[in-house]
């Protein structure tokens, strides 16, 4: 169980470091929206900050369309006007549809954090 675990870290790490640098390299209306897991609260959306100031909130508003990074611990089930979609760990989901996504983890606590993207 040990070693799933690291190697889950590690796998993360990787990926995050590889979505930061193409965020950076891409506009920065076209960067991918990060959702991450932060105690307390579990999962939230990183808005930006450097490493000693990072940055995160339940709730977000963008311009459309949205292109979301999962980089949390579990699937996201993605709730919104394009109907239901489940983004796993690691994908990227192009949401193209304006309106209020709820997003909740598969299998998430009840204090767990309850995220919205609105899409205009």
């Amino acid at each position: 169980m040990r070693t799933y675990i690291l190697c889950s870290v590690a796998l993360l790490a990787v990926v995050a470091s590889t979505a930061a640098a193409s965020a950076a390299s891409a506009a920065p209306n076209k960067a991918p929206l990060i959702i991450t897991m932060k105690d307390p609260g579990c999962h939230w959306f990183y808005t930006g900050g450097g490493p000693n100031h990072r940055q995160y909130s339940k709730s977000v508003t963008r311009v459309g369309p949205v292109t979301l990074l999962n980089l949390d611990e579990a699937a996201m089930i993605v709730k919104g006007p394009g109907g239901t979609k489940i983004e796993k760990v690691g994908t990227k989901l192009m949401l193209e549809t304006n309106g209020i996504y709820h997003l909740t983890m598969v299998k998430q606590a009840p204090d767990d954090n309850h995220l919205i993207l609105k899409i205009t």
